[in-house]
């Protein structure tokens, strides 16, 4: 959720609205002070802590991401996996943001925290459990290249050695081949294993442009050619449905049918079974995709996805004074803190059917307000922004923080492509990147405050 005004500062909103009246026309001045009101008690506001999660509830929901942290931490330890170390450490900075605001008698965004933190503390056991599956994948698959590598070099030499075609396949295959051995030990699994497989892919071309220059192959072309993928499918077998183990089955007898065939001389045959067998194969790798998420899973998406959402609409909101697009946001809202509740309740079904509701109304609200933008609002967000880039600089030239002058020039270099974006009259894109630049140079702001305090 964004960030909310103390109750006495909205109503020095309300006074910094009123006593601006003389330099500004009433129906402006009147759609400040709606927003101001709207500020306290509509959809801009939080809604009272029993509606959107008891304390009790919130800390519960803590402990449990506390206690799969833990068990996230040892899955990564036995992996190795970089990407999914990088993932943990992500999940125990939400997790310990999440703790703090709980502590803060702020239990409404600490369960909005602790609901990323859940998000990917399961991202981070997925990517580990699957990752050790690819392990042991690119480790088969860097043998199987060595191997295939080894034998098209062999029949190289004995053709001579005099073909810069299959030379230059040999040499690409090398240079996959030693690329996917570094990648595994640095712990990068699928690139190792998308390498190894390339190399053998290499030799195996190298191989069949041997054999037709000496006039044999074609049929053990195809033959080998849905070896490979028999091959690959075996490294998946483990965590295969039934279903698709049954259909590696029969790839794997039609296989065995066509190298029977092959050997009997029956090249048509030979042939068409092993399309056949290929065919299957594939089915089946494609079939096997990534695992489904769990229902718990794709509940925490919707209602981070839509969190993210809401927030670019109040700040549409806010920016644009637009009372209606207020109003509007109330109903998304309501269906989005239901879905919190749901989710705390651990019914992750109606969470998921309540968030996408509260998205689709959120998305509505913003469709009506960004089908006829105003070109003089674009302009004054793109002032607003200027003014707080300005402000950020100049706090920096004081405080001297790193990371604020980071966020500082991410916030100019939007700020840059929004300006150039309404020049070309592309209003809707160059709303949405000032927008961005003024997050940034807020977040700036923030930081240097915080250091400096």
């Amino acid at each position: 959720m964004g960030r909310t005004l103390a109750p006495g500062l909205r109503w020095s909103c309300l006074e910094v609205a009123v006593r601006c009246a003389p330099q500004r026309d009433m129906k402006q001045t009147i759609g400040i002070i709606l927003l101001a009101a709207l500020a306290a008690s509509g959809p801009f506001a939080p809604a009272p802590v029993h509606a959107q999660a008891d304390a009790p509830n919130v800390q519960a929901f803590i402990e449990r991401n506390d206690e799969l942290l833990s068990f996230a931490a040892g899955v990564v330890m036995e992996t190795n996996s970089t990407k999914a170390r990088s993932l943990l450490e992500t999940a125990r900075g939400l997790h310990a943001q999440s703790v703090t605001l709980l502590e803060q008698n702020a239990p409404g965004m600490a369960f909005r925290v602790a609901v990323r933190a859940r998000e990917v503390i399961q991202q981070t056991i997925a990517v580990a459990k699957r990752e050790a599956r690819v392990d042991e994948q690119a480790q088969k698959a860097i043998e199987r290249a060595t191997a295939r590598l080894e034998q098209a070099r062999a029949l190289f030499e004995d053709a001579g050695g005099a073909d810069p075609n299959v030379r230059r396949l040999l040499m690409e295959s090398a240079d996959n081949l030693r690329r996917a051995r570094d990648q595994m030990h640095q712990h990068m699994f699928e690139t190792a294993l998308r390498l190894a497989v390339s190399s053998s892919d290499l030799s195996s071309r190298a191989i069949r442009m041997m054999r037709r220059d000496a006039g044999a192959g074609d049929v053990t072309d195809d033959i080998e050619r849905t070896q490979d993928i028999l091959d690959r499918l075996a490294d998946a077998r483990p965590t295969l449905p039934p279903a698709l183990v049954k259909l590696a089955d029969q790839a794997g007898e039609m296989q065995r049918r066509a190298t029977a065939s092959a050997e009997r001389g029956d090249v048509e045959r030979a042939r068409e079974e092993t399309r056949g067998a290929r065919a299957l194969a594939l089915r089946a790798l494609r079939a096997a995709g990534p695992a489904d998420e769990t229902a718990e899973e794709r509940a925490l998406r919707a209602v981070s996805l839509t969190d993210e959402l809401l927030d670019r609409a109040r700040a549409v909101a806010l920016e644009s004074n637009d009372e209606m697009l207020a109003r509007s946001l109330e109903e998304a809202v309501r269906l989005q803190e239901s879905a919190r509740e749901a989710l705390l309740r651990s019914d992750f079904e109606t969470a998921t059917r309540l968030s996408m509701r509260a998205r689709d109304a959120a998305r509505e609200a913003l469709r009506k307000v960004e089908a006829d933008l105003d070109p003089a609002a674009v302009e004054a967000a793109l002032s607003r922004t200027d003014d707080a880039i300005a402000r950020a600089k100049d706090a920096l030239a004081d405080a001297g923080d790193a990371q604020a002058q980071g966020l500082i020039e991410r916030a100019q270099a939007r700020q840059t492509e929004a300006k150039d974006a309404f020049a070309s009259d592309d209003l809707r894109r160059a709303l949405a990147l000032t927008k961005i630049a003024h997050n940034l140079a807020s977040q700036a702001l923030r930081r240097i405050g915080d250091a400096v305090r």
